[in-house]
């Protein structure tokens, strides 16, 4: 997926920029989360990727599947669909959804922080993690924690472009890295 990254931003801003502008933010990002599923999906991809297909029948058959699943039927949304289906873009849409959902997220004023720790925290360390990066970064914070026993000790907390690392494999490494110049 990051390979489409790069290509991902151009499109979701686009798409956030139409979404905001028209008061449709939640219904485009419902359906760039099933249209990102439906482009996720092994059978798809290999559809997707097929040098049979013409980029305008792949996009007609990408909008039947996803009318299927429900997704908005916004005359805005598909003409975005057909867009990316076009430009050979449809396998981007789990990024583009990704960075659909972080501009959202923006301008909706919150943010979401993912801890990685060697233990798994308590209710009362995820509240005041979450607290003290809400005061950081000034915004409302939804957290997530997973454990990573290799971490050894401490935590690594990602918001964004920001990472801290306080894990002690990730000082170790830097201790190793300061030995070896």
């Amino acid at each position: 997926m990051a390979e489409f990254e790069t290509a991902a931003r151009p499109y979701a801003k686009a798409f956030f920029e139409l979404a905001l502008e028209t008061g449709s933010l939640d219904a485009w990002q419902q359906g760039l989360n099933a249209a990102a599923a439906i482009a996720a999906d092994p059978d798809m991809r290999t559809f997707l990727d097929s040098p049979d297909a013409l980029p305008r029948e792949i996009g007609e058959v990408f909008l039947s599947v996803l009318e299927k699943a429900g997704a908005s039927e916004d005359s805005n949304f598909t003409n975005a669909i057909r867009l990316l289906a076009e430009n050979s873009r449809l396998a981007a849409l789990p990024a583009v959804a990704a960075q659909f959902a972080l501009l959202k997220q923006e301008a909706d004023g919150s943010i979401e922080v993912r801890v990685v720790s060697a233990q798994a925290l308590s209710d009362e360390q995820q509240a005041r993690i979450a607290d003290s990066m809400a005061k950081r970064l000034g915004k409302q914070v939804s957290l997530s924690a997973e454990v990573d026993e290799s971490l050894i000790a401490g935590a690594i907390i990602t918001a964004g472009d920001l990472v801290i690392d306080g894990s002690a494999s990730g000082r170790i490494e830097k201790l190793v890295n300061a030995v070896n110049r």
